[in-house]
């Protein structure tokens, strides 16, 4: 405020002119303070902020509420010792002279030309070079899970390393862009392999964690260049409702990611799993999807400890046991992990359950303790020593409250029933994991190949009843009169009710596995075996008729395909007779699908069977790799992330090579480009890629009389 003047009539057109006399216009803003000192001052003049200096001055800010003016530049790239200056605070020296002199002051030239390095950089040899390395940096991150604000500490490293990187472009805001850009390199790529691929696959991974509970995970399966199946992370979607209608809208989004639309693309298989998932609903989603699309085989796929899912369905009233051994075992581990003097002398006396106990962390957010294999291996291992342990315990009548739980829990572990359940859960557990091995590999198993080993896996279940598995074997033979020793109570109760329980546990999860099996797609994963060398038989008259009645089955969905052949019938079978012919007749036979692709001129119809046979879900090594790296980006207090950076994340750690591999040059040019102004949305780009006839919807733009084999 300045000094106190009379009151003068100033031209509004002068440029000088700042506030001027119009402050009692019906607008004016003064605060409570201003108000006091006019009472007090007479015919003061109050001086306010002039919205066309806006225009004037862009870079100019100003704040009704605060009614204070600053400068946008200043107040971002300027230096720490600077930061009093009244431009950056906020100032209410409402003069345009004050704001002139800003302009032509040396602090705001220098934030000036920092800005526009930043906004608008030249795009010399020099700068891609350094904002290479800035792009590699970023990847790094992303690839290892680590914060966004770990940029700056790894381009100081860069620097002593001697190597130079632009320092404008180091805090967080600045590494998600960098991430984005690699992101959308990576999923133009993506869509380009979609549209390249014959067929399709799409497998959906319904999250577990109570982090991502409300969340999809959709992953794609496609025919790469080289002619093998690859899968790859295709979006992170948010479930608007846990229903069948909530996981369809959530596939449609995932698709509309990359401009693309899931009934354009020649989907031929579908694989959901996910312990958020219940067998009905994943029943009724498969049943939803084969309405409107009847050729899309609905297959088995386990991505994550199907055991879990085998206990929520089993677990109820009928099978009380193993709730309550669940909260036994739960009690028991709570008991050493929350006393910091407990678990002390358990490390000492039980360092194997006491290493496990403290893996866990918080033992009342573990699903399933008894799903936990380590943790009860565990207790089997140091069951003599904490049983010692609690009796030691129980028996100290100066620490009367912890005596009493001690005394509780003993009686547990010396029940026969808990124990021997323990050892039978073992064995559940180890045939399913077995199972879930076999998926998680990086090996590719063929449809027919996944079925035979789920069947597999429900006869072993089958068996458990009357024949005791590894771990229950163990027990009984280390079980006389006693437990090692150990004399357990209630043997003649428990035994009697134990053999209904191992029966009862069998049967449900019998029927859990054979419910991933869909019926409508079992036909045809059962004639894909033919396609399966070792199933061939060594005979030359056997090997004559061989197949031919799966191969017919084979055709009979193809033909089902929206591109499916009239005529192709006589020509397929033709090219099978060849094909086992081969297998006598040529040396180096020695795979069906390496064969036929070698040679896919001479069977251009098998080829085409083959892609669409080795396209469908068959490993889920890539869905294990994006969950880890889901779980690993939101440690750390970074669950605040928005849902586009985590598919950024997810994009780059589960789809991009190798950090010795990565080349950062589409996502730098791409980064210019929107520094410039120039940049497009990815959907925009996706789709100015694809023709007229491309746009159109794949399922009603084929010709019917056209073959279903590529031009090759």
């Amino acid at each position: 405020m300045e000094r106190s003047t009379p009151p003068q009539v100033l031209d509004e057109d002068d440029p000088d002119v700042d506030s001027a006399d119009d402050s009692v216009a019906v607008d004016l803003v003064i605060s409570p303070e201003d108000s006091l000192k006019l009472s007090s001052g007479g015919s003061r003049r109050i001086r306010r902020f002039k919205q066309e200096w806006l225009k004037k001055f862009w870079f100019l800010r100003y704040s009704p509420t605060l009614n204070e003016m600053w400068c946008h530049v200043c107040r971002q790239y300027t230096v720490p010792s600077s930061r009093t200056s009244a431009f950056i605070v906020g100032s209410k020296q409402f003069k345009i002279h004050t704001i002139k002199l800003h302009s032509q002051s040396n602090l705001h030239k220098k934030c000036l030309q920092l800005y526009k390095l930043r906004m608008h950089p030249e795009k010399t040899e020099e700068m891609c070079r350094n904002m290479t390395l800035l792009f590699n940096a970023a990847y790094h991150l992303a690839v290892e899970g680590r914060p966004f604000s770990d940029l700056r500490p790894l381009a100081e490293l860069l620097k002593r390393c001697e190597l130079k990187v632009v320092d404008q472009y180091l805090n967080d805001g600045d590494c998600q862009i960098l991430l984005h850009h690699i992101a959308r390199a990576l999923k133009e790529d993506l869509a380009e392999k979609m549209r390249l691929s014959p067929f399709l696959s799409v497998i959906m991974d319904a999250q577990n964690d109570d982090l991502f509970s409300d969340m999809v995970a959709v992953y794609v399966q496609f025919i790469s260049y080289e002619g093998s199946p690859n899968t790859e992370f295709l979006s992170l979607q948010r479930l608007g409702m846990p229903s069948v209608d909530g996981y369809l809208q959530a596939l449609d989004r995932a698709f509309g990611v990359l401009g693309l639309r899931f009934q354009d693309m020649l989907v031929v298989g579908l694989g959901v799993d996910g312990t958020n998932i219940s067998a009905g609903t994943r029943a009724s989603l498969y049943v939803a999807v084969q309405k409107t699309f009847p050729w899309i085989l609905c297959l088995p796929i386990m991505i994550h400890r199907p055991h879990l899912e085998v206990l929520d369905a089993i677990s109820g009233k009928e099978l009380s046991c193993l709730e309550d051994l669940e909260t036994n075992l739960k009690q028991l581990l709570s008991f050493y992990r929350y006393s910091p003097r407990m678990m002390a002398e358990l490390r000492s006396t039980a360092p194997t359950l006491s290493e496990e106990t403290e893996f866990l962390g918080d033992i009342r957010a573990i699903r399933w303790i008894i799903g936990e294999p380590n943790v009860l291996n565990a207790l089997i291992k140091d069951y003599l020593e904490v049983v010692a342990h609690l009796k030691e315990i129980s028996s100290q009548t100066q620490r009367a409250d912890t005596a009493a739980i001690a005394l509780s829990l003993l009686q547990f572990l010396l029940d026969y029933q808990s124990v021997k359940l323990i050892y039978f859960l073992l064995d559940i557990i180890a045939v399913l994991s077995r199972l879930a091995f076999t998926f998680q590999g990086e090996n590719h198993f063929l449809v027919s190949q996944v079925e035979a080993k789920i069947e597999d896996a429900i006869l072993e279940i089958g068996q458990l009843v009357d024949f005791p598995g590894e771990y229950l074997q163990e027990f009984e033979e280390n079980f006389r009169e006693s437990f090692n020793g150990v004399a357990l109570k209630n043997l003649r109760v428990a035994e009697s009710k134990f053999q209904s329980i191992r029966e009862k546990i069998c049967n449900r999860s019998q029927g859990i596995l054979s419910q991933r099996l869909d019926l409508h797609s079992r036909p045809f994963a059962k004639a894909s075996r033919v396609l399966d060398l070792n199933t061939w038989p060594h005979s030359r008259e056997d090997l004559q008729a061989y197949g031919e009645e799966e191969i017919q089955v084979i055709l009979e969905h193809m033909e089902s395909l929206p591109c499916r052949g009239v005529e192709a019938r006589g020509n397929l079978l033709g090219e099978w007779k060849d094909l086992k012919a081969d297998y006598f007749s040529m040396n180096g036979f020695k795979e069906v699908l390496v064969h036929v692709c070698r040679y896919r001129q001479r069977f251009p119809l098998l080829n085409r069977v083959l892609q669409a046979v080795r396209v469908l879900p068959g490993s889920t090594s890539c869905c294990d790799k994006g969950r880890a790296s889901l779980q690993k980006m939101c440690k750390n207090n970074r669950s605040r992330l928005s849902l586009e950076q985590m598919n950024d994340l997810l994009t780059v750690a589960v789809n991009g090579p190798p950090i010795a591999h990565f080349d950062g040059k589409r996502a730098l040019d791409s980064w210019f480009e929107e520094k410039s102004g120039s940049s497009r949305s990815l959907s925009a780009e996706v789709l100015s890629r694809r023709s007229a006839a491309e746009q159109k919807s794949v399922l009603h733009s084929v010709d019917v009389n056209t073959e279903f084999y590529p031009d090759v």
